[in-house]
């Protein structure tokens, strides 16, 4: 008797929770999609396609599963539907805000700074997808130094070469970030320790757009990413593991949540204000990324 309950109650478990396993391609071309964003309908479950364009994700009862990639339309299907591939279309981007020209090179002027030494307090990434927004208003003194040359963020990384996704977004009407300003994956590869990553953007010949723009950091639930540590509750001396996955990246304090965003649940929410008493510098303000901006002419 009891056995038969112990194969029923696996029975029951395998009918519940199953593991998703595919790789996401181009419909057109049939290449291979790497880093594309995957998450359970509005739940805070998902992963990220390598570099080969596979993924897999565990998923309990049948779920919505939202693939968003730069460059083509979002797509929600049905788990009991995923087979061994997901199709992607790809979308045209208006690209309005971006003028290719010949560029000087002869000034530059830097926005955001921000001081390593400075800074404490880090976004990280688990076991739940997501992406950090931060707005940059465009001033009259950058109209000179229009163009995107470098993009300087504080990274620290408990692994060599953990790499993160850079999207470009304009701002809709409710203050949202919306629509991409560049259509292909900006990715950033970060150093062990605590480090400026540097990104040159300069080949992409981006300019500031008039009405701003934000920057979005987007974790990778990859292998390649993937840490695991060891900590202890307070409720127990035993060690437990933990998964993060690298990098994380740092913030500075600010006194508004006007310019800082986060995409959780398929949503873009404000971000909430920081509750670590520990941290006196960031003590009941908001978060932002630290990103500094390199323009040029």
């Amino acid at each position: 008797m009891t056995k038969l309950l112990l194969i029923t109650f696996l029975l029951i478990s395998n009918l519940c929770f199953s593991q998703l396993k595919s790789v996401i391609i181009n419909s057109e071309t049939k290449e291979k999609i790497p880093f594309v964003n995957i998450w359970v309908e509005n739940e805070n479950i998902g992963t990220t396609s390598n570099e080969n364009g596979e993924f897999r994700l565990e998923v309990n009862d049948q779920k919505n599963i939202v693939f968003s990639a730069i460059g083509f339309e979002t797509k929600k299907i049905s788990s009991k539907l995923i087979k061994n591939v997901v199709e992607l279309n790809p979308k045209l981007v208006q690209l309005d805000e971006v003028t290719i020209s010949t560029k000087k090179l002869s000034r530059e002027t830097t926005i955001g700074n921000f001081r390593r030494s400075k800074i404490h307090s880090y976004f990280a990434c688990g076991a739940e997808p997501w992406i950090s927004a931060r707005f940059f208003e465009y001033k009259e003194e950058y109209d000179k130094t229009t163009y995107l040359n470098k993009i300087k963020i504080l990274t620290r990384s408990n692994l060599k070469g953990s790499k993160f996704n850079i999207r470009l977004y304009d701002i809709n009407d409710d203050g949202k970030p919306e629509n991409y300003l560049y259509d292909q994956n900006i990715i950033g590869i970060a150093k062990k320790g605590k480090k400026i990553t540097e990104i040159d953007v300069s080949d992409l010949n981006i300019k500031f757009p008039k009405n701003g723009f934000f920057i979005a950091i987007e974790w990778l639930i990859i292998e390649k990413n993937k840490f695991e540590y060891k900590y202890r509750t307070k409720e127990s001396k035993k060690k437990l593991t933990g998964i993060s996955y690298e990098p994380a990246i740092g913030t500075v304090p600010s006194e508004s949540n006007k310019n800082s965003w986060i995409f959780r649940k398929g949503k873009w929410i404000k971000i909430w204000k920081n509750s670590n008493k520990a941290l006196r510098r960031y003590r009941d303000k908001y978060n932002l990324l630290a990103i500094e901006l390199i323009l040029t002419n």
